[in-house]
């Protein structure tokens, strides 16, 4: 392959200004987890908002790269597959954050169970990483070499709309949370099944030799205290719940930037290599920077650390043990 071409694959020269300011605000906020992630045992932020600003890092170290000579085929093909895929790691860890919620709060006003969450929704965000980077690798190479570019551009598109629609559905499944936990209205199957298992360890760790008939009763007795919202429960949880409910709006925040980054990529893809949008500079730090900064960085200020009981060891990803 090539390393340079006839003309520049931006249609302008990337700003250093833009760059180097993007560079120095993402190395910021990713080594600013780092130290929280450390301080608080808070694993899980490594591998999604660390390793996602530090993906950011690369896309604009790549655009600052071409801003030096904009022939170059290889800094635009960085940029390109980086800043792509950046966003999948800032919205594996809002799903981390819901589900953790959602466990501590009460499944039973989730239509998910929490572990689904990160499951469904990471599977998702690895479906949309392998369509946007083959596409984008196929699209950018075809693009400096002056071949077409549609099916390999439709590919990234097909990428980018699937995690698009994907975080739509996570944020109303959120919202859904929310209003029905805010509400006091569980999901009545969700009551039924948790009963169910309380009944089980119930039983096994009293030994007893309950029939089935005494089994179902107690499992129905749980049920309705489930639906009907113990007192005790509530009080118990008025301590954390302000604080839960922080942490879901930036949470929310969040995933908001990241819809808004993917509806300015799928009509900028759409346009084509030479359309208005990706020709522009501007929108690329206003609609795609900008947004994913508040991302990953909305976090440094609003951090579990800040607003839970302090985690006691490193032992699984939920935010309170």
């Amino acid at each position: 392959m090539s390393t340079h071409t006839d003309s520049s694959n931006y249609g302008y020269t990337p700003s250093v200004a833009w760059c180097s300011v993007f560079i120095a605000l993402f190395s910021l906020s990713g080594l600013l987890h780092i130290y929280q992630a450390w301080r608080a045992k808070y694993w899980v932020i490594f591998p999604t908002l660390v390793i996602g600003a530090a993906v950011e890092v690369l896309g604009w170290s790549g655009r600052l790269w071409s801003s030096q000579n904009v022939l170059l085929l290889t800094p635009f093909l960085m940029q390109i597959s980086t800043l792509i895929l950046a966003p999948c790691f800032f919205s594996a860890w809002d799903y981390v954050l819901l589900g953790s919620a959602i466990a501590k709060l009460g499944p039973q006003y989730s239509l998910l169970r929490p572990r689904w969450y990160f499951i469904v929704f990471i599977t998702a965000d690895l479906i949309s990483i392998v369509l946007q980077a083959v596409g984008g690798g196929q699209a950018s190479s075809s693009a400096a070499e002056g071949a077409p570019t549609q099916s390999a551009t439709d590919i990234m598109v097909a990428g980018i709309i699937f995690q698009l629609i994907s975080m739509v559905v996570f944020v109303s499944l959120g919202l859904d949370f929310i209003l029905r936990a805010t509400q006091k209205r569980p999901y009545a199957f969700q009551a039924r099944r948790i009963a169910a298992e309380q009944s089980r360890v119930g039983n096994i760790e009293a030994g007893t030799g309950n029939t089935l008939e005494s089994s179902t009763s107690m499992s129905r007795s749980a049920s309705d205290q489930i639906l009907q919202e113990k007192p005790a429960r509530a009080n118990e949880l008025n301590g954390t719940v302000r604080q839960w409910w922080i942490l879901l709006g930036a949470a929310l925040i969040s995933s908001a930037m990241i819809i808004c980054r993917g509806v300015y990529r799928s009509i900028e893809l759409k346009q084509g290599w030479e359309g208005y949008l990706i020709t522009h500079e501007i929108y690329q730090s206003l609609l795609d920077g900008i947004p994913m900064l508040i991302a990953v960085g909305v976090f440094n200020v609003i951090h579990p650390s800040y607003l839970l009981p302090k985690k006691r060891s490193w032992k699984s990803y939920h935010l309170e043990e």
